[in-house]
């Protein structure tokens, strides 16, 4: 009993530590004529308050351009808050949607959000800047642990919002939060294409450009991933949120690019016995891929080149390890259950 619970513990764990956290994303059309608008937002703020430090919560506000036709945040960039406006058919204001797919009003906020966080995440986000707070360039990680079966095109927007904007209108006296400044992919985000084997990898990157009318202290980034613009399946697989000048400098600091962006990543983990294995190896040197079992005992091993998948014949919790001649390696475990 004692070596069962052992390896029910260690496959927790390791399944843990490979799943994606849910990061749900929150949305509030609104416009700053709007006296409804105005109405809710203390219940809005109050809920992103109370759930904004958990890292869970993504925050973006796009305002649209009645009733007041002068509103300065949709006047600043109506191009792409209006591509986010189509997104929905949004036709009044407030509107309120979580992930994409849930349209909530404000007094009923946290239930909807807990209902989304508890959902399964399989797409992991991770975000890296090389730049200053001026300009730069934002890379992105985007792993899917399985294989999402998308049926429309699915893309990355990156949305950098701002706190603490002198409000006008209803907001005379106020601030403007999380107002939408900028998508850093454009008009209509990144497409993003998985071909597997899973969990498969996708790095892209983008410039981006503080303006001098922004206060960069008060700058935040929603990264998410959703369908394409107007496409007809809108739930977003999830999302990324950080304060932009928080943001890890370089790959390697973001803890992704580790050994010289010699990277391994396994799945599926739980595996049923066969395994798959994805490498990234610097440069044009070769790499060596050798799988042990927890006693420590090589059972397989090959070059990175060709060794794409492995397949075990006894439960338990099995390393890999890929190394170069140069000395570099990285390890990763994956749990089999037969």
């Amino acid at each position: 009993m004692r070596i069962r619970l052992s390896l029910v513990l260690l496959v927790a764990l390791v399944t843990l530590s490979m799943a994606a956290e849910r990061v749900v994303l929150f949305e509030d059309f609104t416009n700053s004529g709007c006296g409804p608008c105005w109405n809710t937002e203390p219940q809005i703020n109050a809920f992103i308050s109370a759930n904004i430090g958990s890292g869970n919560l993504c925050v973006v506000r796009p305002h649209v351009n009645w009733p007041a036709a002068n509103d300065p945040i949709y006047r600043a960039n109506p191009t792409e808050q209006t591509v986010r406006k189509a997104q929905y058919g949004v036709s009044g204001v407030p509107y309120l949607k979580i992930d994409g797919i849930v349209s909530v009003n404000a007094n009923n906020l946290q239930n909807p959000y807990n209902s989304r966080l508890a959902v399964p995440a399989i797409i992991a986000i991770d975000v890296a800047r090389n730049g200053d707070a001026s300009s730069g360039t934002l890379s992105f990680r985007i792993i899917a642990e399985e294989d999402p079966e998308w049926t429309v095109p699915m893309n990355l927007w990156p949305i950098i919002v701002e706190d603490n904007i002198p409000g006008v209108g209803y907001w005379a006296g106020s601030v403007f939060e999380q107002a939408f400044r900028k998508n850093v992919f454009g008009y209509y985000g990144e497409t993003l294409v998985f071909e597997g084997p899973y969990p498969d990898t996708i790095f892209t990157e983008a410039e981006y450009t503080i303006l001098s009318t922004w206060d960069v202290d008060e700058l935040h980034l929603a990264t998410f991933v959703q369908c394409a613009y107007q496409a007809n399946e809108h739930e977003v697989e999830n999302c990324n949120w950080a304060k932009l000048m928080d943001i890890p400098m370089g790959i390697d600091d973001a803890g992704w690019g580790n050994n010289n962006d010699l990277l391994l990543s396994v799945g599926p983990n739980p595996s049923m016995g066969t395994f798959n294995i994805n490498t990234v190896i610097p440069g044009n040197s070769t790499g060596t891929i050798e799988v042990f079992n927890i006693a420590g005992r090589i059972i397989a091993s090959g070059s990175a080149s060709e060794m794409r998948d492995v397949t075990v014949d006894e439960s338990g919790i099995y390393l890999i390890r890929l190394s170069t001649p140069g000395g570099m390696s990285v390890t990763e475990s994956v749990a089999v259950i037969r």
